[in-house]
């Protein structure tokens, strides 16, 4: 069962900790530091327990099902169209961030190693093709993919806090804005999607309820404790008119470090955590995603058909990222605001609220009807938050 709990609690952290960790200091920052922790810990509380709710409308269907046959049984036709709508943006905005940041960090590395350029589209070729291949060999490639990078992504994190920390400011973590946290929330929304792993979770260890449960809490929680360092670090060290400069450029956060601290170990080593951020969230969504689209298609996920569907989900955010490639924060905010807020937050209240109180479906994880509208207007306002900074 352990084994179960390390590797699937490795998938969710992996699929969580993405892009969403390089666009929250940006709004974060100008709360301040406690402030920031605040509002981090309300945005893993509320999709914590939506991740929950998910999965127990996941456990009520056969093995192999995803979100559209969850919609259709419980919402309906028109439940199960716009569900599958709402899947697609979301996580093509998601890929597209993806590519606008993890691209240029392979032509660059690539470059720096071998001294060969990758230039303009051909970068977002190359990136394309090394993670479209992992994705198309199937779970047990994407799974010990993602053991590796993980890995990666704990040691570059690890040494990028022994650096980094020195250099923080006391007068950095205490400035503070309380009110602008709440502007944090469509980002921080990105920042903690896993539910899109769930039903594949559930197709790779079967429904052992127990293992599946504790995945979702131990990942999701040490994304929780992840970030909240980050933010420490970052707001720490970089001030904010710089934070507040790489935001009006659609640059990550990491783009800053070098600039600040002088030391061009603090920015390489700054890149290879943005880096393997990035791909192991990469390889989460695009593993759903797969999924998602052979569920709806009711073709087989296997041979030359999952090479098929890779090509479905990596070549649109290819075309639009090599055409927008300062696009990354605006996808991600949209992704947070609107798609996360709906399909990772009102869906699975949506699922659980009819398969409960309707159809008379077994309760998995103790929520009451009460918490169920309480979440409901929490994610509401962050949705209103997201329209009003977009329009």
């Amino acid at each position: 069962m352990w084994k179960k709990i390390v590797s699937g609690s490795l998938l969710v952290a992996g699929t969580t900790v993405g892009a969403g960790m390089l666009g929250i200091p940006l709004l974060t920052a100008k709360a301040g530091f406690i402030p920031a922790m605040g509002i981090t810990l309300l945005a893993w509380a509320i999709l914590l327990w939506t991740g929950l709710l998910y999965l127990e409308a996941t456990l009520w269907m056969p093995i192999g099902s995803n979100l559209l046959s969850m919609s259709k049984r419980f919402l309906g036709t028109n439940g199960r169209f716009f569900s599958g709508v709402m899947f697609l943006f979301l996580y093509y905005c998601l890929l597209v961030a993806y590519y606008a940041a993890g691209a240029p960090m392979v032509a660059s590395a690539l470059e720096t190693l071998t001294g060969i350029q990758l230039e303009g589209i051909i970068g977002y070729i190359v990136f394309g093709l090394i993670f479209g291949s992992i994705i198309a060999l199937g779970a047990k490639w994407i799974d010990r993919s993602n053991l590796i990078l993980f890995a990666g992504l704990i040691i570059s994190y690890v040494l990028l806090i022994g650096i980094g920390a020195p250099e923080i400011t006391k007068e950095n973590l205490v400035s503070s804005d309380p009110k602008s946290a709440f502007l944090a929330l469509p980002i921080l929304f990105s920042a903690f999607g896993y539910h899109n792993i769930i039903p594949s979770l559930v197709t790779y260890f079967g429904k052992d309820k127990k293992s599946l449960k504790l995945s979702i809490i131990i990942g999701a929680t040490g994304a929780l404790v992840i970030y909240w360092i980050w933010q420490w670090l970052v707001i720490g060290i970089i001030p904010i008119e710089n934070i507040e400069g790489t935001l009006k450029e659609g640059k990550p956060v990491t783009a800053a470090l070098k600039n600040v601290t002088g030391r061009t170990s603090v920015f390489w080593i700054g890149q290879s955590f943005a880096f393997f951020a990035l791909v192991t969230s990469l390889l989460g969504v695009s593993f759903s995603m797969v999924d998602f689209l052979a569920d709806g298609m009711k073709i087989s996920r296997k041979g030359w058909k999952r090479v098929g569907l890779t090509t479905a989900v990596f070549f649109p955010p290819f075309v639009l990222a090599s055409i927008y490639p300062a696009i990354f924060d605006k996808a991600l905010g949209i992704a947070g605001g609107i798609g996360e807020a709906i399909l990772n937050g009102l869906i699975p209240i949506a699922l659980v609220w009819v398969g409960r109180y309707k159809m008379e479906q077994k309760e998995e994880i103790k929520t009451s009807k009460p918490l169920l509208i309480f979440l409901t207007l929490i994610i509401l306002m962050v949705m209103i938050i997201e329209g009003v900074q977009l329009f």
